[in-house]
């Protein structure tokens, strides 16, 4: 049997990944064509016909769930570059993770007649979202926060129970896991990184003065 193709996707202005981020192999310029690419993309993402790397980078989105349950959990800060200036974020390595009633949004592209356009994601039910390898960026992040089994003030540079790519700079401040519990978790994100993503009955709208997750 065939492996599934990987992508990769990446939305908005482009930044400088932080340490440990995985490599980017496409970039889609938000013309009204990148938005019909995205929503194809995305789609075929949810039906399981591909597995991806979905990066969204450069601007700030916002994600939410109801709960957040995660497997293998390395974290750290890092800097994350723009075109506009060096943005400190806190990066989130998940060797698996399941969210419920997920949702994700963000600003992509501001068209002449149209104004602002705002990209949204949502996923139903208990599992809705599922990732592999998921690496998060944050520059914010609110909950009801339980970690089991935690090693804090690791090196960053040896965090070794998330992903491969989930490591800072050596002698820097870590922090990982065995498990990580989240209800009502919000979150301000730079970027978001899965190997593989799964979306269940997923809706994607993207269009002008669409709201955001919260």
């Amino acid at each position: 049997m065939n492996e599934p193709a990987t992508e990769q996707l990446e939305i908005g202005r482009s930044g400088e990944p932080p340490v440990g981020h995985t490599r980017r192999t496409r970039l889609l310029a938000l013309s009204g064509l990148g938005i019909v690419l995205i929503a194809g993309l995305l789609l075929a993402m949810a039906q399981g016909a591909i597995a991806a790397s979905f990066t969204i980078a450069g601007v700030a989105g916002k994600l939410s769930a109801d709960r957040f349950v995660a497997q293998g959990v390395a974290q750290y800060p890092a800097v994350q570059n723009t075109e506009e200036a060096a943005v400190p974020v806190f990066t989130s390595g998940f060797r698996q993770a399941q969210a419920a009633n997920f949702c994700f949004s963000v600003p992509v592209v501001d068209l002449a007649g149209v104004g602002p356009v705002v990209l949204r994601i949502t996923t139903p039910g208990a599992e809705g979202f599922q990732a592999d390898n998921l690496l998060t960026t944050a520059e914010q992040i609110d909950g009801d926060l339980v970690q089991r089994n935690v090693e804090l003030g690791r090196d960053a540079g040896e965090l070794d129970k998330g992903p491969a790519e989930a490591t800072g700079r050596p002698g820097g401040f870590g922090l990982q896991s065995d498990t990580l519990e989240v209800d009502n978790i919000r979150i301000i994100t730079r970027s978001v990184t899965a190997g593989t993503l799964r979306l269940n009955q997923v809706r994607i709208a993207i269009r002008a003065q669409e709201r955001e997750c919260y």
